[in-house]
């Protein structure tokens, strides 16, 4: 059984899912190798293979065709080692050991039908198709009331935390609203309250001004180079309209973010010959009216370096890259 279990000093949450450790690849060091990648025949990802995993929740397919069968476009399903589920009531904590039950969900988004595709790869239009599918599944997810707050991330390559290479994505559905958010939350608030506008907005607005940091735009979103990067060449990805969840994304600005998501990776595969990378959205928790104040944005880093000590004991990290360097190296490109 999942639980949540807090640090009583910091206030931090960790999950305990012990069930994610079946997982064949967990505690092996990935090894540097040139043998061909999984055969699809084997892959649980792959067209034919449905039964190996979990029943599907949504699957983006011809109408009429039955589920958990081939012709899929985009298939979701609950993860097979979930880090949150439904699940039994946990001992009640302590004042000194703080517990909850990690009540929530855990799905998988497979992007494709291909093995070999990945979003840096698809065409634009495919790229859209998930980014609908996040939508549809952010919201359902939002609407349980055990969950408080929907995190749609990818973990791209195995040093990068995957453990399948079939191009995918994840979604948690986490009873609580993590540490992080919360503090991006009050920064918000706080920069709101003290100058009458979103701090993101106004980020957006002095960095187009300023031009040093940008690094792609269209009609709808703004690719840039964060001021205080934490890791070389990390990028954000924000939208131009004022929108605090990632649900209220209109139809109409799904094909820029798609465009804009396809560009970042695809320079992350040509500069630095596909490394490993993470992204992940950052929305308003659950009910994203009562945070009119916030901004969601797509934050992505490509794994270039690793934390070392200093980093790990003070949750500092040493970034050896500029931001301004980052922008110049992945190029300036306005593709409205």
């Amino acid at each position: 059984m999942a639980e949540l279990r807090q640090d009583i000093v910091t206030g931090c949450w960790v999950a305990v899912a012990t069930e994610r450790a079946l997982r064949p690849t967990d505690f092996r060091k990935p090894v540097v190798s040139t043998a061909p990648s999984m055969d699809p025949a084997e892959c649980p990802f792959c067209p034919g293979n449905e039964r190996s995993t979990p029943l599907e929740v949504l699957a983006v397919r011809p109408e009429g065709s039955e589920p958990d069968t081939p012709g899929w476009q985009v298939r979701v399903f609950p993860n097979k080692y979930p880090a949150f589920e439904s699940c039994e009531v946990c001992e009640p904590g302590t004042k000194l050991f703080p517990r909850q039950s990690a009540e929530g969900s855990h799905e998988v988004i497979v992007h494709s039908p291909d093995h070999e595709a990945s979003l840096a790869t698809m065409a634009v239009e495919e790229v859209e198709l998930v980014l609908r599918v996040y939508r549809h599944r952010y919201d359902a997810n939002c609407a349980d009331p055990q969950i408080a707050y929907v995190q749609l991330i990818l973990n791209h390559g195995r040093e990068s935390g995957a453990s399948l290479e079939h191009s995918h994505s994840q979604l948690f559905g986490v009873p609580l609203v993590p540490p992080l958010i919360r503090q991006e939350l009050e920064g918000a608030e706080r920069f709101e309250r003290e100058n009458g506008s979103c701090v993101f907005c106004s980020i957006i607005e002095a960095e187009l001004e300023a031009g040093a940091r940008v690094i792609a735009s269209n009609e709808t979103f703004v690719v840039i180079a964060p001021f205080a990067s934490m890791f070389p060449f990390e990028v954000w990805i924000l939208p131009r309209e004022h929108q605090p969840s990632y649900g209220m994304i209109r139809d109409e600005q799904l094909g820029g973010f798609a465009e804009m998501v396809r560009f970042v990776l695809g320079r992350y595969r040509e500069e630095f010959d596909d490394p490993p990378i993470n992204y992940f959205i950052h929305s308003a928790p659950c009910g994203g009216g009562e945070y009119p104040f916030f901004h969601w944005h797509m934050e992505v880093v490509p794994r270039l370096t690793n934390l070392g000590s200093f980093e790990l004991g003070t949750h500092m990290t040493i970034n050896i890259v500029t931001p301004e360097t980052a922008t110049l190296t992945l190029g300036t490109d306005t593709l409205s």
